[in-house]
This record gives structure tokens, sequence and C-alpha cells, in this order.
């Protein structure tokens, strides 16, 4: 359990998830669980559905897929039309409110999402409902891949904790749609649109560098007492869309008119962002089994963010855990979310009856060929 270091309390276990039911998806019959609120395994050979349960737990969650899932095609199931995924959402902890159910629904013609047994208009209401933190194959991505996919990092988790981010990211985006419109057109007249892109750029800016920062002290500081060294020298650090030692963004606005006349948008801004991601201990880039490591550590780090600022628990989904990593670095890794209290699925390659690699005598269950076969080691 995390602990808000304002008040030096443990800050609630949030929902789990009590029961989830899978028809449908990909090559899922019918498949139905009852999860502990703790860590539960999922195993099996290549190609049996493990990955599908986390799937349905992001759909249940976002709507769609999770990046990593997106390469195996359509969710629905050769020559299926229909799948459906519900789940019975129940509070953690002293929380004594009443249990939810949760479904989602897709055909060929579109999807739909229910909240006990009412529709939902849209998928953003369920995402207030049940946050996942997945860390899959790709996990390397936020490390490897371009800027922008550190940056919605960043946007996504301060989107669930920060008041009105939400509202200032659109704000911001109408804002340089005009200003782009206006350059578009010969940027004719006064630049009309550059004090309020300025203040509102500077304020996703700086929401951004504080969030960065706090990760930063989590992983230097406190990472340690959930048995994770900081042993690549990761630090964190945030860097502007612009070089804010030469100019104030007002100033670089005016002196690159004509550049972005040419262009077509503005160069300059929060869109040219970096999340940058410093090893100091080496002069080369880490392994795949240590990028998922940090990946690891980036994550626990944002929920701590999320965690001092009263922010909701998340379940967390770890895809093929074993795969890159060393029995040292799982240890590591379910130690740090035994401490953390909240709801945790691993997929493992394994056969029946065979622990996975960091198995402790958790819930598992074995599915093969989209089946459930069993529940715990025999």
């Amino acid at each position: 359990m995390l602990l808000c270091q304002c008040c030096c309390e443990p800050w609630g276990l949030g929902l789990f998830l009590e029961r989830i039911a899978v028809t449908g998806l990909r090559n899922l019959d019918f498949l139905e669980i009852w999860p502990a609120p703790t860590i539960n395994w999922i195993t099996g050979l290549n190609g049996a559905g493990k990955t599908s349960i986390l799937e349905a737990i992001a759909l249940l969650s976002r709507g769609r897929p999770f990046s990593g899932a997106r390469k195996h095609g359509n969710v629905l199931g050769v020559g299926r039309d229909h799948l459906e995924i519900s789940a019975v959402l129940r509070p953690n902890g002293q929380d004594s409110s009443p249990a939810s159910s949760l479904k989602f629904t897709q055909s060929r013609t579109g999807s739909s999402f229910f909240e006990d047994g009412r529709a939902v208009g849209s998928v953003h209401q369920l995402r207030r409902r049940l946050h996942i933190r997945m860390i899959s194959g790709n996990a390397q991505q936020l490390l490897d891949g371009p800027p922008q996919i550190r940056r919605l990092f960043l946007d996504w988790n301060l989107f669930h904790v920060e008041p009105g981010f939400g509202a200032l990211l659109a704000d911001l985006k109408k804002v340089a749609a005009q200003r782009n419109a206006w350059l578009r057109s010969g940027a004719v007249g006064p630049p009309a649109w550059d004090r309020e892109y300025c203040s509102l750029s500077e304020m996703v800016s700086r929401r951004r560098a504080r969030m960065v920062a706090m990760m930063n002290d989590f992983i230097a500081n406190e990472a340690r007492a959930y048995g994770l060294d900081n042993s690549p020298g990761l630090g964190l650090a945030y860097r502007e869309g612009w070089p804010a030692n030469l100019a104030s963004l007002e100033e670089l606005l005016l002196d690159s008119v004509r550049e972005d006349c040419d262009r077509g948008y503005t160069f300059y801004g929060p869109s040219r962002a970096e999340l940058l991601i410093n090893f100091s201990s080496r002069s080369i880039r880490p392994s795949r089994g240590e990028s998922k490591f940090i990946v690891f550590l980036m994550q626990l780090a944002a929920q701590n963010y999320w965690a001092l600022h009263h922010g909701p628990e998340a379940v967390w989904l770890l895809d093929d855990l074993g795969a890159e990593l060393d029995f040292r670095a799982i240890r590591k890794i379910l130690h740090a979310l035994t401490r953390l209290s909240v709801q945790v699925f691993i997929t493992a390659i394994a056969d029946r009856g065979l622990p996975p690699i960091g198995y402790q005598d958790e819930p598992l269950f074995h599915v093969e060929q989209g089946k459930l076969v069993g529940q715990g080691l025999h």
C-alpha cells in the first residue's frame, strides 16, 4: 500500500475485480474466473488465451485493446459476430460501498458499455471506475519510442488527478488550431492567439514538470523501500518544447512567425516537449529485461504520484512477466506489488501443474485453447 507523504497514512485500496466473465473475445469461447484482490496468475502455453484475459480487463477499462494486442487484429474471434465481457467491481479495504457491475459488448457494427445494467453513453465514464496499469511485451517503447509516447504517459496520469487538466489540453489544442490557421493564411494582422497559447502552454508544462520531478524523487529516494534498487542510475527530467533559456515563449513565437508560416504550424510548444530518461551509471542503453524493470519503476512512481494527489488505485496487468527478466528481478517486482496491496494479473508460459517463475502459492488459473481447465497447482 502506498503511503501519502503529506499525512504518512496508507492510501486506500480502491476497487478490485471480484468476477470476470468473457465470451467471444479472440479464442475465448466462455471463461469465468473469481480472482483474489491481490496477485493472480494466468498460465498456459503460447496461444492458449492468457493475454486475451488481460485484454478483456483493458476493454472494460478503456473500451479498446491495449497497444500490444492490436497487432492481432479484430478482437472478435474468428467466425464470431459478438463478444461480451462482464465483471463485478467491489470496494476493497474499509469501503462499505456496494459492489457494481460493468459490461462491455462489441459486434461488427459497434460497441456498448453498461454499468449496473444501465447503458453508459461514453467510455470516459467507465474509465473513472476501473483503472489499469499495463506492462506488456512492448514496454520498452516507453523508453525507446517517439517522444509522443512519453508525453501521452504524462498526460494520461495527470488527467486522472489534476483537476481540469483534460480541459486545459482541449483548450490548448483549440487555440493551437486557431493559431495554425492564422499562420496558413499568411499571418495577416496581429498575433491574436499568442498570449493565450503561451499561457496554456506554460500551465501544461508546469504540471508535467512537477509530476516528472516527483516521480524522479520517488525513484531516487523511495523505491528502495519496495525492494527496488535503482541499479541503472535511472533519472527523469522534463524538457519544455521550447528553449526557455534563450527567450520567453511569446518572444520565440514572434521571432519564428515566418518559419511557422512556411511550416504551416506552430513549432514551439508542449507538443515538442520531452520526458528525458537518463542512465547515469552506464553509457549504453539498457537491455530489454532492464527496460521492462525500468518501465515498472516508472509506473510505480506514477502510481505514487496518484496517491499523493488522492487519485485512484489501479489494477495492474503484467503480460508474460518471465520474458527477459531473471528470477531476482521478478521477485523484486512481486515484492513491490505485494507491498502496494493492489490487484494484479500476471500471465506466464507454463504447462498445467507446473509453477511459473516467481510463483508463491497465489491464486492460479490455467488456460488451454481458450478454456479455463484448472485452478491452482495439482
